[in-house]
């Protein structure tokens, strides 16, 4: 199952709790700088989705100054509780944001497939999201690759979108 996300379609407006107990609306926070926005199921899904969640958090960990050198802004987004984020970032010591989408408002307006394991339900999958200064949807990477992952980012927003077919010069 794929997002409803298509590259060169503006982020939709959202607003999520941060860790840091602020409440950001998606779309604002996005066009101060270009930004990935990682979509993961840890820390509360057990097994599978929980390793494919750290490992894509733990490629962002170590490719934070990376990317923050390059002026893109990192954000981490799952469907755990505030308090279990603030929890988690302490326990694993992230550079970078976590924003709580507890009620599942931001997944189910991108299409970004979630599982249940109980009464948990969080991301099924990671789901990366490059988007320019602009709010503009640049990649949709909804098969993560963490030891890749970095560099796709960087490389989609470097690169102008490309044409759709049928449509230059309108």
């Amino acid at each position: 199952m794929s997002t409803k996300l298509t590259v060169g379609d503006p982020l939709p407006s959202v607003g999520l709790r941060a860790t840091d107990g602020y409440l950001l609306n998606l779309r604002s926070h996005v066009t101060k700088e270009p930004s990935l926005l990682l979509f993961f199921g840890a820390p509360t899904l057990p097994a599978a989705a929980r390793r494919k969640g750290m490992k894509a958090i733990e490629a962002l960990s170590a490719g934070y100054e990376r990317l923050r050198e390059a002026g893109i802004a990192v954000a981490a987004i799952s469907c755990d509780s505030e308090q279990q984020q603030a929890d988690f970032v302490a326990k694993q010591s992230l550079p970078f944001l976590l924003l709580s989408d507890e009620r599942r408002s931001a997944v189910e307006m991108l299409g970004i497939p979630t599982a249940a394991s109980g009464a948990n339900v969080n991301v099924a999958q990671p789901v990366a999201i490059a988007v320019d200064r602009e709010g503009v949807i640049r990649a949709v990477i909804d098969k993560v690759a963490p030891d890749a992952l970095v560099d796709q980012v960087m490389r989609a927003l470097s690169e102008p979108i490309p044409a759709v077919e049928g449509t230059a010069g309108t």
